[in-house]
């Protein structure tokens, strides 16, 4: 960490060209990094998957070729159990002698001849349930005394209904013999029953089926290893073949992988298998190698890129240097016009030269400033005309219906001879038209606009035939605060015409102004004691607020006062005005908006 910190204050020291230079010397680390780091892991993985590619033609391979040998030499054996004689063998009982002895005589001579083919063949031997045994061999004797019933290899066999090949053993019922062999167990079934009711062997020298596993790949450090999986045996010439067949099954069932190849370390070296089934048979054949010679090759091509990588990183530093000095000069300069265009403030950028890259840039930059500037000035002007054309507009609607229904109240009290009603109503609605109409850049004062609201009641009371208890709490130094006309009737009207019902009684329906000061803004609330607002209509006002006044929602075209006064507020005052309503079914609504101080007798924001 402090040797960090210390490197970070030597840095901050060094002048923009040195800083540029370390620059340049990190950020070429990076790509050197990525491509020597990719040689390397693209060269490791083509000479495997190349090495997995010729492996896996030689395991086939040598898989194929056992599996041949294997079936030929069961089928060098199919004359015999078609002899008639050999099938009656099968069903003679152990103490009919002179019938075994017949049989014996007459299917002997077939598998004589098919063993003088096969001088691997240690010898053939017959078992079977009822405890008949036959051997023979050009090689090796039969040990009368043997008791096969208590071996067990031969005595689990029966309970297999396929051709087996066992791993290498020892031959204890042949006299003096030491040989190891493979035995190729071949299950003769009851064709009524299905089980297998006698065994027949084939004793195959171990050294034959080692010699097809022998690699004779030039050049390379490997081995092929004959395994099987569920017995965990393991058949190689090498000695450390059981404990490398280990560590490649548990880094098998580790991956879980489907593919015929793997990595594993075994040790302390990596190796790779390549690996295929035995055709017909539980055993694999795996080829393993270890990666040295390949880790060799990559390693070196590793160090290689290195030292190319880092040559050309020298030169590359040593021809730069004495360019950037030309190059950062002007960059300097056009860095600091641009730092001033983001304040705000238009400085063109001086030029000695343009007839290069940085000097077309550096014209380019002065012709898009003189754009910008024309370009603001246009679009400013713009605004102020679109915004004082829609203020204007939202300001200058009056309700149709509200007049025309107030027309017919007086109507209907002049019929009636009711002068001082008359009288009341008519010099209310001029006293809201000359308000509504005058010429004041549409501000007033609270004061103002509360009287106004007021007449807007006198005309509900004397349209309803009842009064509306409306509460104002407002101190009396905020009665000439400077406010946006019409900015509160609306929501007086909204709580009225929606909120009140002709059912309810005049204390039941209570209707409050409050105008506090805050720190900053003027907070106003208008809330009643009514119905409520609906749901969907409660969720279309806060989408309108959320829209910051914007809505394409059909509902508003109708409804028109909550909409034009946000607007409105929106246009004055900007972001900083806050709305925001609450309703309770049958508890009433409650709107507050703030509006900012500093806004007075000023035009659309």
């Amino acid at each position: 960490m402090f040797l960090f910190t210390y490197l970070k204050r030597i840095i901050q020291r060094m002048s923009l060209k040195y800083k540029l230079f370390v620059l340049l010397i990190l950020i070429s680390i990076i790509p050197i990094s990525l491509v020597s780091y990719s040689s390397e892991y693209f060269m490791f993985r083509s000479s495997t998957e190349y090495s997995a590619s010729i492996s896996s033609q030689y395991v086939e391979f040598v898989s194929k070729e056992l599996s041949d040998y294997l079936q030929a030499m069961n089928e060098s054996f199919d004359s015999v159990f078609i002899n008639t004689s050999f099938l009656n063998y099968l069903g003679t009982p152990a103490d009919q002698l002179t019938e075994q002895a017949n049989d014996m005589m007459r299917f002997r001579p077939i598998v004589r001849n098919s063993l003088q083919f096969h001088p691997e063949v240690l010898g053939v031997l017959y078992i079977d349930r009822l405890g008949k045994i036959y051997f023979d061999s050009y090689q090796n004797q039969l040990n009368p005394s043997y008791s096969f019933g208590a071996d067990h290899p031969y005595k689990a066999a029966f309970a297999n209904s396929k051709p087996e090949l066992t791993a290498p053993h020892r031959l204890p019922y042949i006299l003096y013999s030491k040989a190891n062999a493979f035995s190729y167990i071949r299950p003769i079934l009851d064709t009524d029953t299905g089980q297998t009711e006698a065994l027949f062997i084939i004793e195959i020298k171990e050294e034959k089926i080692k010699s097809m596993l022998s690699s004779n790949r030039q050049g390379e450090e490997g081995q092929v290893i004959l395994y099987h999986e569920k017995k965990d045996t393991t058949v190689s010439e090498s000695p450390d073949a059981a404990a490398l067949m280990q560590d490649f099954q548990q880094a098998r069932l580790q991956t879980h992988k489907t593919s015929r190849q793997l990595l594993f370390t075994s040790g302390a070296r990596e190796y790779q298998a390549i690996y295929a089934d035995l055709p017909g048979s539980d055993w694999k054949i795996v080829w393993t190698a270890p990666l040295s010679s390949i880790n060799n090759g990559v390693r070196q091509t590793y160090q290689l890129t290195l030292l190319i990588a880092a040559f050309s990183l020298v030169t590359a530093l040593i021809i730069a240097f004495p360019v950037m000095s030309n190059i950062l000069q002007p960059l300097f300069r056009l860095k600091k016009g641009m730092q001033s265009l983001g304040r705000g403030v238009y400085v063109p950028v001086p030029m000695k030269h343009n007839y290069d890259e940085i000097g077309f840039l550096i014209n380019s930059y002065n012709q898009t400033l003189d754009k910008l500037q024309f370009m603001e000035r246009e679009v400013y002007q713009a605004n102020m005309r679109e915004k004082e054309r829609e203020l204007l507009q939202l300001q200058a609607q009056i309700n149709p219906h509200f007049l025309f229904n107030t027309l017919e109240t007086i109507e209907s009290y002049a019929v009636r001879n009711n002068g001082e009603a008359v009288g009341d109503m008519v010099q209310s609605v001029s006293r809201m038209m000359r308000y509504t109409i005058r010429s004041d850049d549409g501000w007033t004062t609270l004061k103002e606009e509360m009287a106004y609201i007021r007449n807007f009641l006198t005309i509900h009371y004397y349209r309803n035939g009842k009064d509306v208890h409306a509460h104002f709490e407002i101190a009396p130094e905020l009665l000439d605060f400077p406010i946006m006309k019409l900015s509160i009737q609306p929501y007086i009207e909204n709580a009225i015409k929606y909120g009140w019902s002709p059912n309810m009684s005049t204390d039941e329906f209570q209707l409050t102004v409050k105008v506090q000061a805050l720190a900053d803004a003027l907070m106003i609330v208008i809330c009643d004691t009514g119905t409520g607002i609906s749901k969907d209509v409660l969720d279309k006002l806060r989408q309108l607020i959320q829209g910051k006044g914007t809505t394409k929602d059909p509902y508003f075209r109708k409804h028109t006062g909550i909409f034009n006064t946000y607007r409105r507020l929106m246009l004055v005052y900007g972001d900083q005005v806050q709305l925001s309503v609450e309703s309770t079914p049958e508890h009433g609504t409650r709107f507050e908006f703030k509006v900012p101080y500093g806004h007075q007798n000023r035009g659309p924001a």
